[in-house]
């Protein structure tokens, strides 16, 4: 049933019947029923209208009737008359003082101020201004509010003592400042600091004495700004454009953040809540969960979280973008040896103790690669941070990985250096599969490390070509500064098919053999670096063929010629049981002081040099048989370019009548 208030009005007003006002009201009510009673009451007295409502309705409809009559009453009274009991004047300072209590700062209003009372009581502020006076007896400005509004309760208003709640800020600019003991200057001495201050911990929910607690309800926020220094390290953080709402019962109570912001010029959701939100202002462990979400990236957090103590968070967390450099500019972090990182995704369960940081069961993406393991990040005073761990991952490239974290980038002004000037690393790798340049490698671990002085990156195992490949990379302690030590393991792999990925061309062997490689190169690392390193090599094979080499047709050739190209005799194969090559390295070429090519009549004796730095080579090579009855030791000079030489025939030497030892 629907009452219209004017007949409340009709009827307190005790008109006479005969005046002209009568019918007009009885006119206004539209029920028939209403204007049933309206009738009787102004058509009779009252006995004859408790007449007409007892036969007809009954003692039940009576009760109700009257009931519903007394509240309406009482309603209307309300609204006709609180806004002539209320000063206007006696709310806005009651609102004054609590924006003043709540901060503990002193607060000013510059606006008008409107109350209204339908369908609730609510007061609108305008011009809102809180101040905070410093040591030194200037103010700081800690927020400005372009119109705040709340509701309020009219009994406690009739009695001058109105309790706020249910806030609407529109316009908003907050300040905090973090100070440089870690302590929020926006609520010094107020009901919130007060409540922070007695709040205790019951397992994931907070207590408060009745004597500290505050009904605050719904904050609606439109328009508004936070803005949040950290004296300790001058940052600041901008929150613009903020829409949304706090829902927060009371102090004592759990609080919801639901919001839409911009940061840095992209679009950000925030959702943020806490069933113990006085216990995080206070710098102490609390139960939160977080939800951010913009066009470039997603990430959140569930568990517990201290904002005392940056950096000391436990709980489910994971983070995820598509675009890792922009991510990172946006984010304000250099995006350095992350340039080549497209894709990135985070999922781990965070466990945090006094300066250390732990990912277990940890699920990364990069680029398309899986990662799963354990990471750690520990911090000590005067040292970088350190992060240690092991990661599992399915596939990988493993020439950007070099190029990010190997000591191939330590020059000054370089990324990696960067990088290592900020942390350490002693990081364990395992893949499945990886590329190196055109090569596939099984089954590979890798250890990183990068402590102190020394940076590391070792191949501790992997599978290659049939066979096994292990290296490292490292600065060298006692070495120039920035010098690096290269040291390579190739064991029982097949060197035919590894020259044929290579594309090299000319007489090679194609075997199973090992190679050891050790060099060392000086700094800068410019490709004369590299030309100019020394080392040594150091070749050997068992069975096999060594392709473009007939020797029958270089004997025939050099008794007929005093010098002919090896392209000329290279119709055939040389085929062998062992090869075996020793050599030097040094500014550009590798001096053999040992090579022997073995087959099953003779040994090839190979001595000289081989500037590899322009593919040039000058080679003697003497052949020893066997047997007494063998054809004479003979011998040529190689020289020219590689891979076509010229060979020269050299003099016979006397006949050998034992094989070479």
């Amino acid at each position: 049933m629907t009452v219209n208030p004017l007949f409340m009005v009709c009827i307190a007003s005790r008109l006479s019947l005969e005046k002209a006002g009568t019918r007009p009201c009885i006119a206004h009510l539209r029920d028939p029923f209403i204007s049933y009673i309206a009738s009787a009451m102004l058509t009779s007295g009252s006995g004859n209208l408790w007449q007409k409502l007892r036969h007809p309705l009954g003692r039940g409809w009576r009760r109700v009737i009257v009931g519903t009559a007394i509240v309406l009453a009482l309603f209307a009274v309300f609204q006709v008359v609180a806004p002539s009991l209320i000063s206007s004047s006696v709310v806005r300072q009651s609102m004054e003082r609590a924006v003043a209590r709540w901060t503990g700062h002193s607060v000013s209003i510059a606006g008008p101020t409107d109350i209204r009372f339908w369908p609730k009581p609510r007061i609108t502020l305008r011009g809102v201004t809180i101040r905070r006076t410093m040591e030194d007896g200037n103010d700081r400005v800690l927020g400005h509010v372009e119109r705040l509004s709340a509701g309020f309760d009219l009994l406690q208003a009739l009695r001058g003592d109105p309790q706020f709640k249910d806030f609407r800020l529109t316009g908003a600019e907050i300040f905090v400042v973090r100070e440089t003991d870690g302590r929020l200057d926006w609520a010094n001495s107020g009901l919130l600091s007060k409540a922070v201050q007695n709040v205790a911990a019951s397992g994931d929910q907070q207590i408060l004495d009745a004597g500290s607690d505050a009904e605050i309800g719904d904050v609606q926020i439109r328009g508004s700004v936070l803005e949040v220094t950290n004296l300790q390290d001058g940052k600041r953080v901008r929150l613009e454009g903020i829409e949304g709402s706090l829902d927060w019962p009371s102090l004592s109570r759990g609080m919801r953040l639901q919001a839409k912001a911009t940061f840095r010029g992209r679009p950000l959701d925030l959702d943020i809540g806490t069933p113990q939100p006085l216990l995080l202002f206070s710098g102490r462990k609390a139960k939160a969960a977080v939800d951010l979400r913009s066009d470039l990236f997603s990430g959140s957090f569930q568990g517990v979280a201290d904002l005392a103590s940056p950096g000391l968070f436990s709980g489910d967390t994971s983070l995820s973008t598509t675009d890792v450099p922009a991510f990172l500019t946006w984010a304000g972090i250099e995006a350095g040896v992350a340039a080549d990182l497209q894709t990135f995704s985070l999922q781990a369960q965070l466990i945090s103790s006094e300066g250390a940081l732990r990912f277990e069961n940890l699920a990364l993406e990069l680029n398309g690669a899986d990662a799963q393991g354990i990471l750690d990040l520990t911090r000590q005073e005067g040292k970088r941070p350190r992060l240690t761990g092991t990661l599992a991952i399915g596939s990988v490239d493993f020439l950007p990985l070099l190029r990010t974290l190997g000591p191939v980038m330590i020059d000054e002004g370089g990324d990696a250096q960067r990088l290592r000037d900020r942390v350490e690393l002693d990081v364990r790798l395992s893949a499945k599969r990886a590329t190196l340049g055109p090569f596939e490698l099984d089954e590979l671990a890798v250890g990183i490390m990068n402590t102190g002085d020394q940076s590391r990156l070792d191949i501790l195992d992997s599978t290659f070509e049939s066979g096994r490949l292990t290296g490292r990379i490292a600065t060298i302690k006692d070495g120039a500064a920035g010098a690096l030590g290269l040291r390579l393991m190739v064991h029982d792999s097949d060197f035919g098919a590894i020259f044929k990925t290579l594309g090299a061309k000319g007489p090679l062997p194609a075997a199973t053999g090992s190679l050891e490689v050790a060099l060392d190169v000086g700094k800068p690392l410019t490709p004369a670096a590299w030309r100019n390193a020394r080392g040594s090599v150091h070749f050997t094979s068992g069975p096999g063929t060594l392709s473009g080499v007939d020797l029958a047709a270089m004997r025939e050739l050099s008794v007929r010629r005093p010098y002919f190209p090896l392209s000329e005799a290279a119709n055939g194969s040389l085929a062998f049981q062992s090869v075996e090559v020793s050599a030097d390295l040094a500014e550009g070429s590798a001096e053999i002081r040992d090579g022997r090519i073995t087959t099953s009549s003779e040994t090839i004796q190979l001595a000289g040099v081989v500037p590899y730095v322009n593919n040039s080579l000058a080679l003697s090579s003497t052949f020893h048989p066997f047997t007494a009855d063998a054809t004479a030791a003979t011998g040529f000079f190689i020289g020219g370019s590689w891979p076509d030489p010229v060979i020269w025939p050299l003099p016979q030497p006397a006949a050998q009548t034992k094989p070479l030892e």
